[in-house]
């Protein structure tokens, strides 16, 4: 168990580390709350909002739907609105179709989760298709009788119109099951933006209520 715990540590810690090649860092805040409600059919009902500050700002909005296979296998579909803050006080629109399939495989405690997200940008940001596969590894550890899932996360963005990876983001972090209808997610971002050489980090919190 010490083994695993050290392993998942020293994962975190270097997914946490920024390139050399990259400028300065900007700060970064990403706050959202979340929730979900399962339907009779399966199905589970999403939906989101969330601020995001500093680097980055403005405003974001996600609904969508997923069901989880008897494979195991979990898709979803969805819509999600990014508004960015501009200098004036303004917003802009980036609307984005998303869908995805998602799988967990599992060793021991550990869990690595796949997911392939592919989504169909439209608004004054850009326009186009981008896929975006993640990875996540994560191990539960029990303190007293708290249950916490340390995690570390990659998700590159491969742009079809531009040909290239234009961004990748690291996270680390906590998710903590504070009952069983509401769960905490801490966790600290790294963002590298290819073509502007740029990198931005900072917290990431989010709240989830299963309705």
């Amino acid at each position: 168990m010490f083994n695993h715990r050290l392993s998942l540590s020293s994962l975190l810690f270097l997914l946490s580390l920024c390139p050399s090649s990259y400028a300065n860092a900007d700060s970064l805040e990403f706050l959202t709350l979340s929730a979900s409600k399962q339907l009779e059919s399966g199905h589970t009902l999403i939906g989101a909002i969330g601020d995001i500050h500093e680097e980055f700002a403005g405003e974001i909005a996600y609904l969508g739907v997923a069901k989880k296979m008897n494979s195991g296998l979990v898709w979803k579909a969805g819509y999600f609105g990014y508004f960015p803050k501009q200098d004036d006080n303004h917003y802009i629109e980036d609307h984005r179709l998303r869908g995805s399939l998602s799988y967990t495989f599992k060793l021991n405690d550990w869990r690595l989760m796949h997911r392939s997200r592919v989504e169909y940008r439209m608004g004054q940001l850009s326009s186009g298709f981008r896929y975006r596969p993640t990875l996540n590894l994560s191990h539960p550890i029990t303190i007293g009788k708290t249950i916490l899932v340390p995690y570390a996360e990659v998700e590159p963005f491969y742009d079809f119109k531009q040909h290239q990876l234009t961004l990748t983001i690291f996270t680390a972090g906590i998710k903590w099951p504070v009952t069983p209808k509401i769960s905490l997610n801490i966790g600290h971002m790294n963002i590298f933006v290819n073509e502007a050489n740029t990198h931005a980090k900072g917290p990431l919190v989010s709240l989830h209520i299963k309705l």
